[in-house]
């Protein structure tokens, strides 16, 4: 096996998609993509972060993912977790159920400097 056949295959494996995470099957990502304060271009502009990497967190069986309700804003929900290549994002989400679906709208995801330590704060 040659380095670029190694290559290749450590690609695919970082690209093909994981397991589905059970707790969110039937859950819908709603995307906002032109607000500049919210959503999608707020994530990538701002924070670096793609629409792949949040769908990561939120739909895959990541190494770790928690979850809680946000305490002043109950609509919202509030995640930590890691994605594929092991890049820890907090995303703060609206979440709403809809006839029978959960929905999901990213409104914000980064990686925080502090690490876990900043998810520790809304403990």
């Amino acid at each position: 096996m040659t380095d670029s056949d190694l290559a290749r295959l450590v690609d695919d494996y970082l690209s093909s998609a994981s397991d589905p995470n059970p707790r969110m099957v039937g859950v819908t990502i709603v995307w906002e993509r032109d607000e500049p304060g919210f959503g999608a271009k707020h994530i990538a502009d701002l924070h670096g972060v793609t629409e792949a990497e949040v769908e990561q967190v939120l739909l895959e069986v990541p190494p770790y993912v928690e979850a809680k309700r946000h305490s002043d804003m109950p609509n919202r929900t509030l995640f930590w977790g890691a994605t594929r290549l092991d890049r820890w994002l907090f995303i703060v989400c609206q979440d709403w159920t809809e006839s029978g679906v959960r929905h999901l709208m990213p409104i914000t995801a980064f990686e925080p400097k502090e690490g876990v330590k900043y998810w520790e704060r809304f403990k």
